[in-house]
């Protein structure tokens, strides 16, 4: 029986326009009625209500959840930070300077934002800040790091991924001190501190919560994904995801766009 589902957000729970569909919803407010908790699994900070508009009866929908991919874990009111170490930050900050149109930001304690350029004023929603509210690399001293990122342009934007030399670089730099992904199909180089993602923090919250592995199911599409869908007997790829991300799953729904969510939990899970 499962008791609780966490769910990554871009390309999963969220559709391409990066709204929360009807359909899905009232499919998680069913759940949740059902007693089933829910749970986000994202590699975004915890400020859905600025990045997503999401009010509190959105909000309320789930029990809490693993943000920076595993770097924040939240349950209820309680939240749990683990960083990046002080020596990759600089080191990143160094290599990427080194190119003279390649953006990086730092997600810091207290849920600020760091950035190397400015973005475009339209860029600042979607990572949850305003362009008052966020840092420069000069203003980030006695701020711990959560997530670093590397990107061109406002990276919601990009068209542009990141080089194999670039990539190769970034790799060699983390090397057994900090985990890494690439993702958005190759535009965006993601650094979190060492060991941390999204399944350690999901089993964190999986003891914490008493439930055995067998009682819950996660659902997910890009390549920070891929721990947390090889770990579970319910996990659950979109049709949207890349050959390997599915290859990891042990399902495979409709795409995000399609109501994918709805799909595996009323006909692959079989749950309400």
């Amino acid at each position: 029986m499962i008791k609780a589902m966490f769910f990554d957000l871009d390309g999963t729970l969220l559709n391409s326009e990066r709204i929360l569909s009807r359909q899905t919803r009232l499919t998680l407010e069913k759940c949740k009625e059902s007693g089933i908790k829910l749970f986000i699994a994202t590699a975004r900070p915890p400020l859905l209500d600025r990045m997503l508009s999401w009010d509190e009866n959105t909000l309320s929908l789930f029990d809490g959840g693993t943000y920076y991919n595993g770097g924040c874990i939240k349950i209820d009111e309680q939240s749990d930070y683990q960083f990046v170490s002080s020596e990759i930050v600089q080191k990143t900050i160094n290599y990427v300077c080194e190119y003279d149109n390649l953006n990086v930001a730092l997600q810091l304690d207290s849920e600020k934002h760091a950035f190397r350029f400015p973005l475009e004023d339209k860029g600042y929603k979607s990572w949850g800040v305003t362009a008052q509210d966020a840092l420069s690399l000069h203003q980030i001293e006695n701020l711990k790091t959560i997530k670093i990122l590397i990107f061109f342009a406002n990276l919601i934007d990009s068209v542009t991924p990141l080089n194999d030399e670039l990539i190769a670089s970034l790799e060699a730099l983390c090397h057994e001190k900090a985990q890494f992904y690439l993702t958005d199909k190759g535009k965006c180089f993601q650094i979190m501190g060492q060991n941390v993602n999204k399944l350690k923090s999901i089993e964190k919250i999986r003891v914490c919560l008493g439930f055995e592995k067998d009682e819950i199911a996660v659902f997910g599409d890009d390549v920070n994904d891929i721990e947390m869908l090889s770990e579970y007997k319910y996990s659950v790829a979109m049709g949207n995801a890349e050959s390997h991300v599915k290859d990891a799953a042990k399902y495979v729904t409709y795409d995000n766009n399609c109501d994918g969510i709805h799909h595996a939990i009323c006909r692959i899970l079989r749950l309400i």
